[in-house]
């Protein structure tokens, strides 16, 4: 069966190598015969239990723990192939996809068979596990069912990552990541699990945050499908869709308060914090962006808790104080910060092949939220407002929250937060209107020398709305 899957592999490379009319086949043939891989018929997820395969038939898997373990290498690494990235957006293959739903839990158990493996192999499963759930959760997130078992898995085999303290990690421009983080190139055996601890980090938070909203603006989106059973632990809403709505909000605030909820003392902790989440994703630019695109909706988590009844919101308390911490436009502003207010680092960004797309979606949204919430922008004792107004909730919360153990931020300075205590908060402003000014202009220049890689238009059509209302202030 192993030799199977890396023959299926090595052929497969060939056909992408080749851009063979015959790739699309291919993919579709492979996914209809892994799919009739005989698994145990009593693997239950919600069980909490892990059951190794059944029968050893010329259909099914070996029994025996070792050969399992590479047999299950081997799988994973023909799905993470199955699944590149490009295929994120292909609607024509979703359905083929979304029937590889339920092998996904059942590759999970590769990482409980393999406990005495060394660190740094059992890092690179982790995060092939998570890249292929990544990959494959556009497919699979219009049925709520899919995005809790993927949840459950993250909760039941990524806890460590996860709950990985943020805060030790003061990122450099200068020091992004480069190249393979499980890669052993110049850097100590200890660099090398520090750069892979904080990339599984980065892609258990990412997948967590957007299954976890997904699920808790469940409610609004009428296209979404659930075939979930009642979970009364987790469910407290009455139709199936407000059960996935709660379970996602309830699992938002669960992991904030384990994290940083008891750490929010003022506007400065909570900047703190965003800065300390930023600078993780600073490392890797394609997971930077798209984690910013994920907490432009923040707010939305606000909007679905006030929905609900109001016996379920003080147990949400966690989920409606990450919506106000992690607001956009202030975001937007610490990202600005981070990047020390240089229009050329967005130009490089907005060139780039490989993040210039999302570089410009996030900009265009950005543009519109400012040209709509134009005060905060302007002035962030807005945003301070916010998180005093909220602050005598979170006393009471704190006193419930006992058994949680968040990591200490006690002694913590970063540079560019200790930096801004200095700054007025006109000066904020003025320097974020200096730097999206100038790429204005130096976008401008590059088109007309016909030299930028794309139609910049709608772009800078935003920063000349940007441009008017500068001018009005």
């Amino acid at each position: 069966m192993t030799c199977l899957f890396r023959v299926l592999h090595i052929i497969l490379k060939l056909l992408k190598l080749n851009d063979s009319e015959m790739k699309d086949d291919f993919i579709c043939l492979s996914i209809h015969h892994i799919q009739k891989l005989h698994w145990d018929p009593g693997y239950q997820l919600n069980a909490g239990k892990v059951v190794s395969i059944v029968t050893d038939d010329r259909h099914s898997l070996s029994k025996d723990a070792a050969q399992f373990g590479i047999v299950s290498g081997s799988l994973l690494q023909l799905f993470c192939s199955l699944f590149e990235q490009s295929d994120t957006e292909d609607t024509d293959r979703r359905d083929i996809f979304v029937k590889l739903a339920d092998a996904i839990p059942r590759l999970a158990t590769f990482l409980q068979e393999q406990q005495d493996i060394p660190k740094s192999l059992s890092q690179y499963s982790k995060h092939k596990i998570l890249m292929l759930m990544i990959r494959l959760k556009p497919h699979i997130q219009q049925n709520c069912s899919h995005i809790v078992c993927l949840l459950k898995l993250l909760r039941g085999h990524f806890q460590s990552p996860l709950h990985e303290p943020m805060f030790q990690h003061s990122t450099k421009l200068e020091n992004c990541l480069e190249g393979s983080p499980f890669l052993l190139s110049g850097v100590s055996l200890g660099e090398l699990q520090d750069k892979s601890t904080r990339h599984l980090q980065r892609q258990a938070m990412y997948l967590f945050l957007s299954c976890s909203i997904v699920l808790a603006c469940s409610g609004d989106d009428s296209r979404l499908k659930c075939s979930c059973k009642r979970d009364q632990c987790c469910h407290k809403g009455q139709g199936c869709t407000d059960n996935c709505n709660y379970f996602g909000l309830s699992e938002i605030s669960v992991w904030f308060q384990r994290c940083c909820l008891d750490k929010i003392l003022d506007s400065k902790s909570s900047t703190d914090i965003v800065l300390c989440f930023l600078q993780l994703y600073m490392e890797e630019d394609d997971m930077l962006f798209i984690i910013l695109l994920q907490l432009l909706d923040a707010p939305l988590i606000s909007l679905a808790i006030d929905k609900m009844e109001t016996k379920w919101t003080s147990e949400l308390i966690g989920a409606k104080l990450f919506s106000i911490v992690f607001d956009p436009v202030h975001i937007f502003h610490q990202w600005l910060s981070l990047l020390h207010y240089d229009h050329l680092v967005l130009v490089d960004y907005l060139i780039s092949k490989d993040v210039g797309v999302h570089c410009a979606q996030y900009l265009l949204r950005c543009l519109r939220l400012v040209s709509g919430c134009w005060d905060a922008f302007v002035d962030d004792s807005v945003y301070e407002a916010q998180i005093q107004k909220f602050n005598c909730k979170r006393q009471r919360t704190l006193k419930n929250i006992n058994s949680f153990t968040g990591s200490s931020m006690g002694g913590t300075k970063l540079g560019s937060s200790h930096d801004k205590e200095n700054k007025s908060k006109k000066q904020l402003f003025l320097s974020a209107k200096v730097c999206l000014l100038s790429l204005k202009r130096t976008l401008e220049d590059l088109h007309k020398k016909d030299l930028f890689p794309y139609n910049p238009k709608p772009l800078l059509k935003s920063l000349s709305r940007f441009e008017e209302l500068c001018a009005q202030y």
